[in-house]
């Protein structure tokens, strides 16, 4: 009797424990739009959730999130939303944009209890933000010419010329790049280059000597010692990105008496439609001191000649630029088009985990920034590895999904410092299965150019070289007209 006692005894308390624990979870406040969802929408959200943008509706009143609640949850408990693809084992960047375990909590509980508005009191102030521009008000704007895109048909890839009207070298601080009609340009690319001898510009149409427009060259990002350099990469748009920040004293130049030129890939929508794409800058306003270089793991460096190899399918393949640009002459036909056949061979039909590595190797000390990966309808991942000269190796980030619908750029937290004897490597994978929902026509090789159906290798980097310092740091001055 006395054992059974016990035992009831103690189920009692089990249960009274149990109820007091419950309740405390039941009388946790229910969170609500103006109190607990809408500080983590404006952080996270609004960027791209805002009349004009890319995201498909608003989230900034009660009134525009209420009828997407159900979808919302499914987004943020999947953590499809917001978009963010690097592996978080690898890696910690200061653009990071997922949302924390206990923002996710709130949001699902939010819902779960029947998303209700809360208090307007507690609602803070709605970010405001310059009509057009995620970064503000530019200092300075780029237009190109209008251009009309038909309804159909595959375009090349099309390049627009704008005048450069500073006097002086400029240093910037952000960029932007904002399609006229985000409907039908695909990805694009701002550079600025010198006008090639003998030639002009006429509304915005390279024309060479013989009063025709001239061929462009085309080929991937090329930056150079600003001494040499024939073309320095500013800001490439895709989806998922169009703004740069750089960090204090560092930052892209616009070098006095070339030209911005923009290279637009364009799909046609089914209906006419008139792209007029910007450029927005915003000077630098403490001194630069070193500026900052695009390019691609599997590039030389800008002060180092040396030819680096890609490994296909455990083949090395050099790539120089004279045979890059040799064997870009060679084309195919395929479904009635000339496509360039470049340097690296085609993906097979039906591979299904098609590997290409690329190396760099650093010849003197640099400091990277930044990466962001890019390739086409059949990427599947990558990842981009430096090895230092003790031999230690660390995975600077790795992308295990690749989306080609968000094209991200991935900035480290801390500036990682590259001395001379290390060496990048970036590992990328290809699908061209049927087991890949986006691949267009898993019977069919796969060329490298420039159509979303075709494919690119290309592990982009952000970098400065440490002995490249400015001698005279760049101060912000007026635009000179």
């Amino acid at each position: 009797m006395k054992r059974c006692s016990t035992v009831i005894a103690i189920g009692v308390l089990f249960l009274a424990i149990q109820g007091t624990s419950e309740a405390g979870q039941s009388a946790a406040p229910t969170p609500t739009f103006t109190k607990d969802v809408a500080p983590i929408l404006y952080e996270k959200c609004a960027t791209c959730h805002r009349p004009g943008e890319v995201a498909p509706m608003s989230l900034l009143t009660y009134q525009d999130v209420r009828p997407w609640v159900k979808s919302i949850k499914a987004k943020v408990v999947s953590r499809e939303m917001p978009p963010w693809h690097a592996d978080p084992l690898y890696g910690s960047f200061r653009n990071d944009r997922r949302l924390t375990p206990a923002e996710i909590d709130t949001v699902a509980r939010w819902v779960d209890l029947g998303s209700p508005n809360g208090n307007a009191a507690d609602l803070p102030a709605i970010p405001t933000f310059a009509a057009g521009w995620q970064g503000g008000e530019p200092d300075f704007v780029f237009e190109m010419p209008d251009y009309e895109v038909p309804a159909e048909g595959e375009l090349p890839a099309l390049y627009f010329w704008v005048q450069n009207p500073f006097r002086e070298d400029k240093f910037v601080e952000a960029i932007e790049m904002r399609p006229g009609d985000r409907n039908v340009v695909h990805h694009g690319r701002i550079d600025v280059v010198k006008l090639p001898e003998g030639h002009t510009v006429v509304n915005g149409i390279l024309i060479g000597p013989d009063g025709k427009p001239a061929a462009e060259e085309g080929g991937g990002v090329q930056d150079s010692p600003h001494e040499s350099g024939q073309r320095f990469h500013l800001i490439s748009f895709t989806p998922g990105r169009g703004l740069e920040r750089f960090r204090p004293g560092t930052g892209k130049r616009i070098s006095a008496g070339q030209w911005i030129r923009f290279n637009l890939h364009y799909q046609p929508s089914g209906v006419r439609a008139i792209d007029r794409s910007k450029l927005g800058i915003w000077f630098s306003k403490v001194p630069v001191t070193h500026e900052v270089f695009t390019r691609t793991v599997g590039q030389a460096l800008p002060t180092d000649a040396t030819e680096t190899p890609v490994v296909v399918e455990g083949k090395e393949i050099m790539r120089s630029v004279a045979q890059a640009a040799e064997e870009a002459q060679v084309f195919v036909a395929r479904e009635g088009q000339a496509r360039p056949r470049g340097a690296i061979p085609t993906i097979p039909p039906y591979a299904e985990n098609w590997k290409i590595v690329g190396f760099t190797a650093i010849t003197e000390p640099i400091t990277l920034y930044s990466v962001w990966p890019h390739m086409h309808l059949r990427g599947k991942d990558m990842s981009i590895v430096a090895t230092f000269p003790d031999g230690r190796q660390e995975t600077i980030f790795s992308v295990p999904k690749y989306d080609f619908n968000w094209q991200l750029q991935y900035d480290l937290e801390k500036p990682l410092q590259m001395p001379a004897g290390s060496k990048l490597m970036s590992v990328a994978h290809y699908d061209n299965s049927p087991a890949n929902r986006y691949n267009p026509g898993p019977n069919q090789e796969v060329y490298w150019s420039e159509q979303s159906w075709d494919e690119m290798f290309s592990p982009f980097i952000e970098y400065s070289v440490d002995s490249l310092r400015l001698p005279t740091a760049a101060k912000r001055t007026q635009q000179q007209r």
